[in-house]
């Protein structure tokens, strides 16, 4: 897991600290629902068996996929890290996200693309990330990366 530039531990805070500020708003939502489907079948009046179905999202998902848009985590290039880590399935990307060091913070950006981009085309992909932990797994990989420690004074 190594990228061609490296930064110091600083440089990376300083570059993620705000993105990852946001994100971790939802963190509380994500524990509560970890592992759980956010989605839903609408089923109001006038939806008739013959009908399509049509999902409805949680509005915290919603507002956690518009808030990732929104950061520097955000790459359509993804695929190459997927490429490169050999990564297939959910227990793949969980076994990489708690292997990241804070130089590789832009892998966990990468995977969380993954959901976000794909969700954009098929969205139930969105509700994939909450159901298999992934995004759980990222948010708590990030506070943990990004806390600050003070080295000890002798």
């Amino acid at each position: 897991m190594h990228d061609n530039l490296r930064l110091s531990r600083d440089e990376i805070i300083i570059c993620y600290k705000d993105d990852v500020a946001r994100l971790m708003q939802y963190l509380s939502w994500l524990q509560d629902k970890s592992g759980t489907v956010a989605t839903d079948i609408y089923n109001g009046q006038g939806i008739e068996k013959t009908s399509m179905a049509v999902p409805v999202y949680d509005a915290t998902l919603l507002g956690f996929v518009k808030e990732v848009k929104q950061t520097d985590f955000l790459n359509r290039n993804y695929v190459y890290t997927y490429s490169r880590y050999r990564i297939k399935t959910a227990a793949d990307e969980l076994r990489i996200i708690s292997a990241c060091s804070l130089q590789e913070i832009t892998v966990l950006g990468d995977i969380l693309s993954k959901y976000v981009l794909r969700g954009d085309i098929k969205g139930a992909v969105w509700a994939e990330g909450v159901q298999n932990g992934v995004y759980l797994a990222l948010l708590l990989k990030l506070k943990e990366l990004m806390e600050i420690r003070q080295p000890l004074e002798y």
